[in-house]
């Protein structure tokens, strides 16, 4: 044994010990030489542990349905407490895969993400909540065309196409987890770490629009509006709606804004315009005849068919655009008119730059 002097104490150390002072200091023991003390305890302490706070458990779900119709999306409380959630379809984005059975020259693995324009998406979590509580859903309609709007994006949503959706937002990477959250603790509920962004399975674009659809059009006819309008006000907002005859024969139909209605995507919600009323007893003067691969137009002021609440505020609208003849036919007075639906490809990107003055 080895017998080491400390300020007067004495230590008895193994000589052929490999453990060190630190590692091998008992206890009870005591040394008046605090650099001893301290490398004794560092080494032989513990880090405490702490159960890490569970995630709040949401899941979301989307069921597709046939291009131009509406799909929906579904947020359900999986967890065992209540939850606060977001539920704002303006968050919801898309990413777009082509069908890996397509074996095209042309087709691009790529995928295409669909979002809205970022001007449009909230930035915080403070609006559109909800309690869930748990196993409850939240259900909300949404067109996807609304998301993939431009034409690339309008190109790569296709039937047959995969579409994983995610709703919220994008975690960064490396940092620390802060608001805001999709999905987060509720008020008298058990804690929960929130969640920046939810995820579905993917889906697949069906390639069909179902027997319950208005029937498509049987003349080929194409529907177009302007790609963007930028306009100061709401109330002044006017487009322009041209129908193309597509075949080598002429069709007759009524064009005008009694046939006319519009979709609007609002930063407070999707809003239906059109004429409250149908088209009276036909006249001859009334249809319009588009010769064989000719045009015709007819313009609106959306401001006179649309909810008073649609254009309240300044920023990006979506505006979809159809025409419907299907309550105008002129067959009763001996005219064969072109009697359906007919939807833009594409829909109107609207900036509106000042809300509305108000009414005196």
């Amino acid at each position: 044994m080895t017998r080491v002097a400390l300020h007067g104490r004495t230590l008895l150390l193994a000589a052929a010990a490999s453990m060190t002072l630190a590692t091998s200091w008992p206890g009870d023991a005591r040394a008046d030489d605090p650099k001893l003390v301290r490398a004794a305890v560092q080494g032989h302490r513990k880090k405490p542990t702490t159960p890490a706070t569970p995630s709040a458990n949401a899941t979301l779900h989307v069921t597709p349905a046939a291009l131009g119709t509406s799909w929906t999306y579904e947020v359900t409380n999986s967890d065992t407490t209540p939850l606060r959630l977001v539920t704002d379809g303006r968050l919801l984005t898309l990413d777009v895969t082509p069908d890996e059975d397509d074996d095209s020259a042309h087709v691009r693995r790529a995928v295409t993400h669909c979002a809205l324009p970022g001007e449009v998406r909230p930035t915080t979590d403070a609006e559109h909540v909800h309690v869930l509580m748990p196993g409850a859903t939240y259900v909300e309609e949404f067109d996807p065309r609304l998301y993939c709007f431009d034409r690339h994006d309008a190109l790569a949503l296709t039937p047959g196409t995969h579409v994983v959706a995610r709703l919220g937002w994008a975690t960064t990477r490396g940092g620390q987890l802060r608001p805001p959250f999709i999905a987060d603790e509720s008020f008298g509920g058990d804690d929960r770490a929130g969640v920046k962004e939810l995820v579905a399975d993917s889906v697949i674009t069906p390639d069909d629009l179902g027997d319950d659809e208005p029937e498509e059009h049987a003349h080929r006819l194409t529907v177009t509006a302007p790609a963007r309008v930028d306009t100061e006000s709401g109330r002044n907002l006017e487009i322009e709606v041209t129908v193309e005859n597509t075949t080598s024969r002429p069709i007759h139909l009524m064009l005008r804004p009694e046939t006319l209605a519009f979709q609007v995507a609002s930063p407070k919600g999707v809003h239906e315009c059109g004429w409250p009323r149908r088209p009276g007893a036909p006249i001859a003067e009334v249809f319009r005849e588009i010769a064989p691969h000719g045009t015709a137009s007819s313009s609106v002021l959306l401001a006179s068919i649309c909810p008073d609440d649609t254009f309240v505020a300044a920023g990006l609208y979506t505006v979809f655009t159809r025409i419907d003849t299907r309550g105008s036919s002129g067959k009763s007075i001996g005219i064969e008119t072109f009697d359906g639906v007919v939807r833009a490809a594409a829909p109107t990107l609207v900036r509106v730059r000042h809300p509305p003055a108000p009414k005196p």
